[in-house]
């Protein structure tokens, strides 16, 4: 499994490459990395690495903190792939079977948005959830209200992103265990996918004769809108 380690580092010349060869050292293989934030002489990175299922990440964290400015934000098992794009996969899964759309929009939410679970929730505290990804519902990240745009949240090392989805009166929320939390970049990307994924549900919603029958769930939406 891969693993994702974020970083901040200073905004100079060889610091990455400093970060680099201290994961190398650590015997982690460097497969992408990306810069989120670069602002008051600070970078966020993430690194995705690819590392045995097995073994404990603590060489990795000790390897880095041998180096002076560099923070471990947060380090990671991860259902990101070591190589694709989830997120367009998660886009071509909706068209090729749109009929369990709301289902396969939240079954590979993790995977595409680098979180642990997700869950489609009613705006409202007090209802429970409608699809998850676990067997148990994370009722304490549970929107209040339709936000009117995605949120973050971090409580306790428990990162939670509220993403809305008004034109099914749902709200796509995602959660990450142990942190980091979800920078604005990553929001941002997300939203827009969920935007993209929202237009391909309302396409199988109003010509679901289309296609083939719809779940429950799916047909309880379109009833709703």
């Amino acid at each position: 499994m891969a693993i994702q380690l974020r970083v901040s580092l200073p905004d100079r010349p060889g610091a990455l490459a400093l970060v680099a060869a201290a994961i190398a050292d650590a015997g982690a293989d460097v497969v992408s990395v990306a810069v989120l934030e670069a602002e008051a002489g600070r970078a966020i990175d993430d690194f995705r690495l690819r590392w045995p299922d097995a073994r404990d990440a603590s060489p990795l964290l000790d390897a880095l903190t041998r180096y002076d400015g560099v923070t471990v934000l947060g380090c990671r098992r991860t259902p990101w792939p070591h190589d694709g794009r989830p997120d367009l996969d998660l886009l071509a899964a909706l068209m090729s079977a749109p009929e369990r759309g709301v289902e396969t929009l939240v079954d590979m939410a993790p995977a595409a948005f680098d979180a642990d679970w997700a869950e489609l929730r009613a705006p409202s505290r007090h209802l429970a959830r409608l699809y998850g990804t676990t067997p148990d519902a994370h009722d304490e990240a549970a929107p209040d209200v339709m936000p009117i745009r995605g949120l973050t949240w971090l409580v306790d090392k428990q990162a939670w992103v509220w993403l809305p989805m008004p034109t099914i009166k749902c709200v796509l929320v995602l959660g990450r265990d142990t942190g980091p939390g979800f920078l604005r970049s990553e929001l941002d990307d997300a939203e827009r996918v969920v935007k993209l994924a929202t237009g391909l549900l309302i396409g199988v919603l109003t010509a679901r004769d289309s296609h083939g029958e719809p779940t429950d769930l799916t047909a309880h939406l379109a009833a709703a809108r």
